[in-house]
């Protein structure tokens, strides 16, 4: 049975008859079910937003409660729903734990549940089961053989009994000299590009000398997301095509893939967990960024990608006891650093701040891995921190259940505050995010 996992501000239909299995993974987003059991017809929609911010965010419909139901439903029977027929199943909209009066007051989770509520009981579509609100994230699906949906916490507590092992100072230390390094070409990419001072052609040719790299940019540059119309064979027409800025963001995070790609068992809640986190986390600081005055939002962009390198090394350990490691998370500890600091007596920041130093990353790099959760120590560059420190913190709400992570909320606001944003804006970078785009690569 082939699984899908739906993305955040996405929705996927199965009328062909084919047996799939669709899933959402969610916290504060909300996942809707609809099926028509008889025509066989049915689908999930993963929802990131109650309504859009703005006409700037327009561009993404499937994102949003009062948009992308009407456009799911309509789908639904242009593949041969019949309307009297459907049903639907809907979860999600938590808090999460620890929460902040800040959660409480965006809730954003439950203003989705609201629409979603008062959309299916306008198109007077039944709700045959649901679990919306509380505090932890859960799995809903879609098994589209026979139109049973599922809603499951991400961990039962029978999975919370085995104890972590804690490694001796010395296995943390070897696993930080042997940890594998960043690829060579990714190194020199993120030189070139925080150095403002690169020759593209050199670039192209680079890139073009490694053969698998190659390929995996030009199969992503020809997705239908990035270039639908336009063929892309080379490295060299993908500039033309795309610009070089675009261009090296997704060099360097496809040649971060290997680099991050585990398989599910560590801090990935799923296959590729951690770097589509990482991926979510570039995205976001990007947009952030984009506010800030004086900010390079091509750094900002790397800083949000490598901001959790330290994890690589640590991966191993959480691997051995995750489940006991996620569940120490749920029982109002504060943050992923007080539990890592408990189980390991050392946490993801300090190690990455030193792999920083061993790849010779540059420092405001090293800076975003080494304090994204206490940004305001940061003396580099306390911005671009800042930025990854929100970023982040987004990351962990809208793609929530990928990845093992939780940041205290009681700083949100004075965080924000610091590069002179208020929490209300949150909405608005969200709806800025080409969530659709970091399934593909």
């Amino acid at each position: 049975m082939e699984h899908t996992l739906v993305s955040a501000g996405d929705y996927l239909i199965e009328s062909s008859g084919e047996h799939r299995f669709f899933e959402a993974l969610l916290l504060t987003c909300v996942g809707v079910a609809i099926y028509d059991k008889i025509s066989g017809v049915g689908g999930l929609c993963h929802i990131l937003l109650p309504d859009s911010p703005g006409p700037e965010s327009s561009w993404q419909p499937r994102s949003y409660a009062s948009s992308c139901l009407a456009l799911f439903v309509d789908d639904l029977l242009k593949s041969g729903a019949v309307h009297s027929r459907l049903e639907a199943v809907v979860a999600g909209g938590a808090l999460g734990i620890p929460f902040s009066q800040y959660d409480l007051n965006l809730d954003i989770g439950g203003r989705i549940c609201e629409c979603v509520y008062r959309f299916l009981q306008a198109k007077a579509i039944p709700v045959r089961k649901s679990e919306t609100g509380g505090c932890y994230g859960m799995k809903i699906s879609l098994d589209t053989s026979n139109s049973h949906a599922k809603i499951t916490p991400f961990f039962h507590p029978e999975d919370c009994a085995k104890q972590i092992i804690k490694p001796t100072p010395e296995k943390i230390r070897a696993a930080i000299i042997n940890a594998k390094p960043i690829p060579q070409i990714t190194i020199k990419l993120i030189r070139l590009l925080h150095g403002e001072n690169y020759d593209m052609q050199e670039i192209a040719a680079e890139v073009s000398r490694d053969q698998v790299l190659s390929a995996k940019v030009i199969s992503y540059c020809n997705s239908a997301l990035i270039s639908p119309h336009k063929k892309i064979d080379s490295i060299t027409r993908a500039t033309l095509i795309l610009g070089e800025i675009r261009l090296l963001e997704i060099v360097i995070s496809t040649s971060l893939q290997d680099f991050f790609e585990k398989q599910e068992g560590g801090y990935s809640l799923v296959r590729g967990g951690l770097f589509r986190h990482s991926l979510t986390v570039a995205n976001l600081t990007k947009v952030i960024a984009r506010k800030i005055p004086g900010q390079n939002v091509q750094a900002a962009y790397t800083a949000g990608l490598l901001h959790d390198i330290g994890k690589i090394v640590l991966d191993q350990y959480v691997a051995a006891t995750r489940p006991m490691f996620y569940c120490s998370q749920r029982e109002g500890v504060a943050d992923l650093i007080t539990v890592e600091q408990e189980s390991f007596g050392t946490d993801h920041q300090k190690i990455g701040a030193e792999l920083a130093v061993i790849w010779n990353l540059p420092e405001n790099l090293g800076e975003a891995a080494s304090l994204h959760h206490y940004p305001e120590r940061a003396v580099i560059n306390p911005e671009l921190v800042h930025a990854v420190y929100i970023a982040d913190l987004l990351a962990s709400w809208f793609m929530a259940g990928v990845e093992i992570e939780k940041i205290n909320t009681e700083k949100l606001a004075k965080r924000m505050g610091r590069i002179g944003f208020d929490v209300a804006v949150i909405p608005e970078i969200v709806g800025n995010v080409p969530w659709h785009e970091m399934m593909y690569i």
